[in-house]
Formats: structure tokens, C-alpha cells, sequence
């Protein structure tokens, strides 16, 4: 009769020693265990989703109602503020931590590669008499002034962290803004939520139009947020979606893509972007950076952007921990027709 060796864990006559047993109760309550865990991550994830799907709609409804009801001119509908409104407007918005914390998730450098804050004012003179601003960029004054778009209006009466509402394929959405960190985990209601919200960077003033205006959003596996600008990689889903609409607190502004771009956050890399020189007033430095984004774009460019463009930069997290992708737009020119545009450039 042929001898099979003992097995671990088994007795001579093959049956479980105490130390078998313990090994295979310790293996199972493991199993588990993990199980268990993963089962409530799963169930925390779709909870997430879920909710961030319901305060989305509540938002979604709140527009429609009032677009509903609009059968008046539109401009008569605007809500002029004081000077101290609109102080309270911007405070209310940033809410009580004004630290310059950037997000690893947003790609940007730390605020020492923020545009300096002692450039000196549009009006300053040198010596000879010569103006000092002639390369920078002069402040540009809303249309309407400092009266908040009624959309945005209601919508601040459910959060008032909203600034802005973002209309574009696959995405309808508010934005909002505090602190750099906030909405990475809380919803536009200020709720805490791991799917965070579509934020707006906290040092832009939104007291004239600013030239550029940076927005951040996780890289959702179920496609919310901005999960669905990797869609935009592809040629002809960037062609054929092009348009969007992005509304802020005093005014409205239909918006063309431009350049789509995996980039690199670290200088020295050959797809290294200073994202931060797109906000610069100075004409060379943000003509310069605009020129670099162009040339990285995965798509060649359809449309003609200078650096008094006004632009919006869609930025997310991709897997590796270096790169962000980026979807750039422009405003719409005075007198530009998207139509029209489209078909002069498809």
C-alpha cells in the first residue's frame, strides 16, 4: 500500500489537528471579513452616488422652474446688489478659511507660482511719464455690472457656495467654490459626499470677468462629475461636442474647446504646463503658456484664441499621479454665432 506523507494540518490518520482547525477558522473569518469590508465600501460608494445624483436633480429643478417662468426680458430679472452685497457675496462664497491650499488633485503648482500679488495697478506710471500696463491686460466690467444672473440667484437660495452652472454633453452641474479642499468630499449643498462636487479655484475674483478661471472635478468611474472628459480624447466626440454653457454669478457665456491635453505637473517633463501663467495680466507670459497648451493638444485647434480671450480650463485626476488632463475652452466673441461657427470649422 503506497504511503502518503502526513499533510499540514492533519493528523497521521488525515483528519484535522487543533492547529489545522484554527488555521482554517482563522482563514475564514479573514475571508470575511474582507468581504464585509468590501461590501460596505461598495454600499458607502453607491450611497455617494446616489446622493450626489439626488442633490443634482434638486438643483436641475430649481433651473428648470425658473426658466419655466421666464416670459419677460431677461435682463429685467437680474437682481442688482449693493457694494456691500456683493462683498458678502464673494465672502459668503470663500467662506471663512481664505488659505491658499491647492489640492494635489488639481495639478497646480503652490501659491508661489500664483501670479505676484504686487504687480503693479493698471494706472501706474514710470519715471519718463510712459504707462508701466502697456503689455498687461486691462480689467474687463460685466455687461450688466455687478447684478447676479437670476439662475444663479435661486440657486443660491439652496447653497450658497454656488457661483456658476456648467451645461455641456453627458454634465449638468453647479459650481461652486470655498477652499481648495472642501468640495473634493462635499456636495454643492455643503453635505459630505466622496463624489465632491465641480469646484472653482478659491483665489479667482469673480468682481470683474476674470481671463481665466480654473475648474476641478473628480474622474468619476460611473462618468459624474468629470468623469466623461476622457470622452474628449477622442477626435470625433471632441468634434461633434465642442459647445458648452457655463453661467457665473453675473453672467452668462457660451464656450468652444479648444485644446484637450494629458499634462504634466512637474517642470522639466516634456508635457509640462505652467497652468498658473494663463491667469497672468502680463501679455508675453500668457500668450506664451496659451501658444505651449495649443501645441500639446492631443486635436489641432479649430478656432483662432488670443490672450484676451477669456478662458475655461476643465481640469481632473487621471491614474498616474504626475499628469491631469486638461479641456480648455474660450468665450464666444461679441457677435461670434456658434452655428456658424461650427460649420466654419467642421
Amino acid at each position: 500500500m503506497p504511503y502518503y506523507p502526513p499533510q499540514p494540518g492533519r493528523d497521521p490518520r488525515g483528519r484535522d489537528t487543533r492547529g489545522g482547525k484554527l488555521l482554517k477558522r482563522t482563514v475564514l473569518g479573514l475571508s470575511l471579513l474582507l468581504i464585509g469590508y468590501g461590501s460596505v465600501r461598495l454600499g458607502l460608494y453607491a450611497y455617494d452616488y446616489f446622493s450626489a445624483r439626488q442633490t443634482t436633480r434638486e438643483l436641475r429643478a430649481a433651473v428648470e422652474a425658473l426658466a419655466g417662468g421666464e416670459g419677460t426680458d431677461p435682463d429685467e430679472k437680474r437682481t442688482a446688489l449693493t457694494e456691500k452685497d456683493n462683498q458678502t457675496t464673494e465672502e459668503a462664497a470663500l467662506g471663512t478659511d481664505s488659505a491658499c491650499l491647492v489640492p494635489k488633485e488639481t495639478g497646480l503648482p503652490g501659491k508661489e507660482a500664483a501670479p505676484s500679488e504686487t504687480e503693479p495697478p493698471l494706472s501706474a506710471k514710470a519715471k519718463d511719464g510712459s504707462s508701466t500696463a502697456a503689455g498687461r491686460l486691462p480689467p474687463v466690467e460685466y455687461p450688466h455690472g455687478l447684478t447676479v444672473v437670476p439662475k444663479i440667484r435661486e440657486l443660491r437660495k439652496k447653497s450658497e457656495y454656488i457661483l456658476g452652472w456648467i451645461t455641456m454633453e453627458g454634465l449638468e452641474e453647479p459650481v461652486v467654490r470655498k477652499d481648495n479642499a472642501f468640495f473634493l468630499n462635499h456636495d454643492a449643498m455643503g453635505k459630505r459626499n466622496g463624489s465632491g462636487a465641480i469646484f472653482m479655484d478659491e483665489k479667482t475674483s469673480l468682481l470683474t470677468r476674470p481671463y481665466t478661471i480654473f475648474l476641478y472635478g473628480h474622474n468619476m468611474k460611473t462618468g459624474a462629475m468629470f468623469g466623461g472628459l476622457r470622452k474628449y480624447e477622442d477626435f470625433s466626440y471632441y468634434f461633434r461636442h465642442r459647445l458648452f454653457q457655463f453661467d457665473t454669478l453675473y453672467e452668462e457665456g457660451q464656450y468652444v474647446i479648444f485644446a484637450v491635453e494629458t499634462i504634466q505637473i512637474t517642470p522639466g517633463r516634456s508635457r509640462y504646463l505652467d497652468l498658473y501663467a494663463l491667469e497672468s495680466t502680463d501679455r508675453e507670459i500668457r500668450r506664451s503658456a496659451l501658444e505651449r497648451l495649443k501645441r500639446l493638444s492631443m486635436h489641432e485647434a479649430m478656432l483662432d484664441v488670443n490672450e484676451e480671450d477669456q478662458l475655461v480650463l476643465l481640469i481632473t485626476c487621471v491614474g498616474d499621479e504626475e499628469e491631469r488632463l486638461v479641456v480648455a475652452a474660450r468665450r464666444l466673441r461679441e457677435g461670434e454665432q456658434p452655428d456658424r461657427l461650427m460649420a466654419r470649422n467642421g
